[in-house]
Order: structure tokens, then sequence, then C-alpha cells
């Protein structure tokens, strides 16, 4: 959409403003501005801008303008312009049309003026609208078209005399809904606007180009609406085209506005048409309150982060009510449970509904390259991340690949024929026939990976897959009852090896053995350090994983490993029925269960310090004591002196002398170094004292 910055200083103060700031706050917001044009001739710059879909009202004049005063802070010059919250009554001076059974109708407004002139349109509104690449026709038709691109609105003048509605009665103005059958199973209601008995035009198509204004037009309706959204959807959704109605209305109208935009239109006229403006008539709905979005003092900080060039500072409150005031949201803040309760203006009720919203408004209008542009950083984030399901799972991953395993990844889509099994999921509406159930389990297209290796000359393949797997669990009654529809995540393998091990370089190799197969998982679950228990397979035993997997091949012999606490079944091993030159060995686990029982060790329970690179110095104290004195009490007395230079203690003799009863001899060893500097024989003698004096107790 094509913009003129001359026009958009005439709504808001942009004086001493240049266009290139205006751009830098439109590009940080969320628009992207391109093909900039300097009309010399006009002395204007001309510029399109490209919105989202949430922001449609910025392609009008007036909403781009009220956008720009937000956003570099800077006033409208006139009331009219500013955005308002919401109205309850308007129109006061109006008279009332009785159009209350139209459901398309919001908002409809009828004045006529008589003796006017359709002259050429003044050079400035040919300008404006020359820089939109429209095509000017008459004074009636360019007012429209400019009314339009100000504002949004969508305003019709139309001839009196071509819709031979003289002498006119207000009253006599009503809407008619009619059933349009479109084809024998679609049809859809239609509004249509008549005068007493004839019919004008169908509400939300096109005015008929009979009733267009032309050059000797002398008398006018001018005819505003608002039409319902969900009415021109109908529309819409009914017909293979899109009416031009229904074009202009995708834009965001903002309902406020309607009447600045019907009124301007009317003066417009007035002033350059001349002519006698009869009574004004209208109807319209309640506007809708928008809601209150209550949003947390703490949420927006957290979010947003620190200011730049504010070590550690968020958004204090009176910013963040500065920044909501300058968007012309009504707010209030309440200092005890630290919420602003924000109600937001009628142009941004639509996109604007959550509390994020509001944050993110604050963030685009204070400026998000005014906060510091990193992660914030998190404790022990090294302590989370080993917790966490993820890196368990990666460690299964890593764990495998370390034993010779290679990783693949198939689709979650199968084709029911491969291998039948009942509690496979159909896909409603599959795109091709290969693809059209959920797979119930991963070995089954680990088997054909194996077949497809297997024809290549691939004899050695030892692979394993980590992959959701769907199934549906039913209960048979009567007749059989579904219950539910499962995701699981699994983690399943597939080993044959030919050339596996040799007792010695002179004989063959030997394929893969049932033990060593199982001794490779066996080494799989104690390097993961999951408990579990290994137990046959036996007619009393319900195995789920096993039942999925019952029609994959002949098998020739199964173990089920379970929890060794809870005893819930976790995983499958098993091998098939020799289909081919050399034995196949299968796995398949639930992972969740797998990862559940597993039981992290600490090994590394001790205290780690660095080494001094200052020598040490050795002090050895030989000291009789009472036979009640405890030797290592007075060793750890030493240490909670909690001196940093005392590096150790140890007792290096003691004995006791026989003749002597109630003492003994004791030689302690006591180590002193720095981590800094090297000890010098004052540092001695001050350590020496307070251990003497310590000592002294207990001679």
């Amino acid at each position: 959409m094509k913009f003129s910055f001359k026009w958009l200083k005439q709504i808001v103060d942009l004086k001493y403003v240049e266009l290139s700031e205006v751009i830098e706050k439109l590009t940080l917001a969320g628009c992207e501005v391109e093909n900039v044009i300097h009309d010399q001739n006009s002395n204007d710059i001309i510029f399109d801008i490209s919105t989202t879909a949430n922001r449609q009202d910025l392609l009008s004049v007036v909403g781009l303008a009220r956008e720009i005063s937000s956003l570099m802070n800077r006033p409208l010059l006139n009331q009219v312009y500013s955005d308002k919250l919401y109205k309850s009554n308007y129109l006061n001076s109006y008279s009332s049309l009785n159009l209350s059974n139209s459901m398309a109708l919001l908002d409809f407004s009828l004045t006529h003026i008589n003796c006017v002139r359709n002259t050429c349109s003044p050079l400035w509104l040919q300008y404006y609208l020359h820089s939109r690449n429209i095509k000017t026709l008459n004074l009636l038709h360019d007012i429209s078209k400019y009314i339009y691109i100000k504002w949004g609105h969508h305003i019709e003048i139309f001839d009196q005399q071509k819709l031979n509605l003289l002498p006119i009665q207000y009253a006599l103005f009503n809407v008619e809904k009619k059933k349009n059958i479109l084809s024998q199973s679609n049809s859809i209601e239609l509004e249509i606007l008549k005068y007493n008995s004839q019919i004008l035009y169908t509400l939300g198509y096109d005015i008929s180009s009979n009733f267009q204004c032309d050059s000797i037009t002398e008398s006018i309706i001018v005819c505003g609406q608002v039409f319902s959204s969900k009415y021109l959807q109908n529309i819409q959704n009914n017909l293979s085209f899109k009416t031009d109605i229904f074009e202009k209305y995708q834009k965001q109208i903002i309902r406020e506005d309607f009447i600045y935009a019907y009124e301007e239109a009317v003066r417009l006229i007035v002033s350059f048409a001349g002519g006698t403006v009869g009574k004004s008539y209208c109807y319209y709905k309640g506007y809708e309150k928008p809601q209150l979005i209550i949003v947390e003092k703490n949420k927006i900080q957290s979010i947003l982060g620190y200011k730049k060039n504010h070590r550690d500072t968020y958004l204090s409150v009176k910013e963040i009510l500065s920044v909501l005031n300058q968007l012309n949201f009504v707010t209030v803040y309440d200092e005890i449970k630290k919420i602003f309760k924000v109600r937001v203006t009628s142009s941004r009720r639509f996109d604007l509904v959550r509390p994020i919203d509001i944050i993110e408004e604050i963030g685009r209008v204070y400026g998000f390259n005014k906060f510091v542009s990193k992660l914030p950083k998190i404790l022990n984030h090294q302590v989370v991340f080993k917790n966490s399901f993820t890196y368990k799972v990666n460690h299964v991953r890593q764990v495998l690949r370390n034993l010779g395993l290679h990783e693949i990844q198939n689709s979650s889509l199968t084709n029911f024929t491969i291998f039948s099994n009942h509690a496979q999921i159909a896909i409603y509406n599959p795109l091709i026939k290969d693809q059209s159930y959920l797979r119930s389990n991963l070995l089954t297209q680990l088997f054909l990976t194996y077949q497809y290796n297997i024809r290549q000359s691939n004899k050695n393949v030892e692979i394993f897959e980590i992959g959701k797997v769907f199934s549906k669990k039913t209960q048979q009654i009567t007749t059989e009852r579904l219950l539910g529809t499962f995701e699981h995540l699994h983690l399943a393998g597939l080993m044959s090896n030919s050339d596996y091990s040799r007792k010695s370089w002179l004989d063959k190799p030997n394929s893969l053995s049932w033990f060593q197969a199982k001794g490779t998982l066996e080494e799989f679950l104690e390097k993961v350090q999951a408990q579990v228990v290994w137990k046959g397979l036996n007619k009393s035993t319900y195995s789920f994983l096993f039942n999925s997997i019952s029609n994959l091949s002949d098998i020739k012999q199964v173990a089920i490993i379970s929890n060794i606490d809870s005893k819930e079944e976790i995983g499958i091993f098993a091998q098939l029925k020799k289909n081919y030159d050399y034995p196949i060995y299968i796995f398949e686990f639930n992972l969740v269960n797998l990862i559940n029982s597993i039981n992290t060790s600490n090994h590394m329970n001790c205290l780690i310090k660095p080494y001094s690179s200052y020598p040490s110095l050795t002090r050895d104290i030989s000291l009789t004591l009472h036979k009640y004195h405890s030797i290592y009490m007075i060793k750890q007395k030493i240490l909670d002196l909690n001196n940093s230079l005392i590096e150790s203690v140890e007792v290096i003799n003691q004995y006791r002398n026989h003749h002597i009863k109630y003492s003994c001899n004791v030689s302690f060893r006591i180590v002193y170094r720095s981590y800094n500097r090297t000890l010098n024989m004052d540092d001695i003698d001050l350590i020496d004292q307070e251990i003497n004096d310590l000592l002294d107790q207990y001679k």
C-alpha cells in the first residue's frame, strides 16, 4: 500500500522528523517499507508499506498515522484522529432508521444533498489519488476513493434521480431477507436493501453502476455502511469469486472511525460541489467493549529482560505505564498484587487479547533493540540437563553407538498388508496406499531394512532405531469395543553378524550366537545402569511387546526384560527362526519404562581441590597425653582451627609406657602449604604458636 509522507504530516506532528527515523521505527515494529520515491515536483516522498495479517488497520492513512504517533511519541494534530476506546452513544443529532432486523449491518447512514455540481476534483485531491495510482473521474467519485484511502471506510455516493426516489421518505427504507439457492445442496440467506417495494441493492455485493454519478448529477444520496464480518464471510464461503466490497472489508475496519469518515465525506462534497444538505439518518448496533487484560509485572520483566547500558535493571512501573499511555491504552497498576489492568483501544481489540500480546507491544514501542539480547543464565544448567529426559535418551543412543550398532530412521507410516496386526491404527485419508497405517512397533520396519541389506549383499547388519509407535486398545465383551489410542516412545534393534568371532586366525569366523547377542544387550543395560531382571515367556505371562511383533516372523526363542522393583515389562529379546543363512536377533524396549528403571549412582562422592605449585613445610610434634584424651580428637581439634595453611595432620607414632599408667605418647606430622606463595618462618611461627596454645590444654 502506497503512502505520502506529506499527508502523514497533516495528521501527526512530524515537524523536524526525517523519513529515515520513521522507517527505522516502523521496521523495528514489524512493518516492511519499500520503494521509497522522492517526488521533486510536489516536494513529497512516496513509499510502500506491507504489514502482517493481524495489523491490517495500518493500511489506511489515519491508521498508519496513529501507529507512528505511538512509536515516536508524537501528538496527533486533531483529536478526531485519536484512537477511541469504544462508544456507547453517538449520532444523537441523527434521526434513526428502523433496520433492526438486519444481521448484516452494524452501521448505516444516509444523507440527501441537493443541487450539487459534479465537476473536476481540486488539484490536491487529484495528486493524492495519482500517488496511489488511482485514476480520477469526477469530484464525487474521487471523494469516495479519498475517504477509503484515508479512513479505510467505503462511502457510496449515487444519483438520486436514477433511483427515482423523489420525494424521499426515510421511513420506507427497510431490509428484506431472501434465500438464494446456489445448488441443490447449498443455499445462502442474503439481505436486500429496499425502498418501499423497490430493490436498491444486495448487502455485501457491489452497487450497480447504473446508479453512479455523472457530470449531470444534481441530487445525490451519500450512503455509508459497515458490514458484519460473519455475514460477509458467509457470502464468500458460498461464492467462487470475491466481491469488491469483500476485498475492501478484508481489512480491519474500525467502526468508531465510521462517523468521522462519513461526516468528512459530506463536508468535502458541500465544500467543493455545493448543494443543500438534508437531514441525516442512521442505524447502528451497540459497540463491543474491549476486554480487560491482566498483565503481571514480573512476567513483563522476565520476558523482556534487562535494559541495555543499565546493569541488571528491568523496566520500572513508571516506564511501563508511560509506554502503555503512549499506546492510548487505559491502564491501572495494582501495587499490592503487582499487576497491570489494561484496556486496549478499539482498533487493537482483535489482535491484543492475551497478556503476552501486551508485553510484545511494550517491547515493540519501547524498542526491542534497547534490551539485552542474550539468553538468561540458568543456575545449575548442567545438573538440570543431565537429569532431563532428553539427556537420558541421548545417553542411550550414545551407548548403543559405542557398542557398534548403527542408528537408522524410518517413517511412522506403514502398510497394513506387510505384517497384519489388528492393533494398528488406520489413517482416515492417506496420501498413498503404502502409508495408510500408523506403525504399532519398530521391528517390522527394521526387518524390512535387514531384507533390503541382504539383497544388497550386506550380510552383517547391526542397527537400532528410536521412534514413536501407536496402538489401539480394545476390550472383548460381546463385541469389540475401542478403549483408547496410545502413543509410546520405543527403542528397537536388530543384530545379525556372520563374522562376529573366531577361536583363532586359522579357524573360520563364527556367526553371532544367542549368548553373544544377549551379552551385548546385557552390556548395554549395565552401561545405562538399568535395574532389570530377565525371565522366560510362558503361557501365563502376557507380553504387550511380544504380541505387537508376533506376526513379524516365526520366533525361535524369546526372553522378557522387566523392572527389578516394579516387575513392569520393559522390553523383549528374541531370536527369529532361520529364514536366512545366519541367525537374526531382535530387541524392543518401551523407552520410557527403560529410563524409569535406571538408577544412577554417583561414584565421585568426594571433594576435588587443585594442586599447589608451592613447596610444603613439615613439623613433627610429640605430645604426652592423659589416657582419657583421644588422639583422633586432638587431630580434629587441630583441623578445626580452619587455618588455610594447614594442609594435613597425620598420626605418625603412638606408644604407651606400661610403667606409666595414666598417660600415652603420640607424634603428629603437620604439613603446611600455601596455594599462592612460598611460606616463610613468620607464617610457621604463627601457626606453631596457635597449635601449641591448643595442645597445652591436653598435656
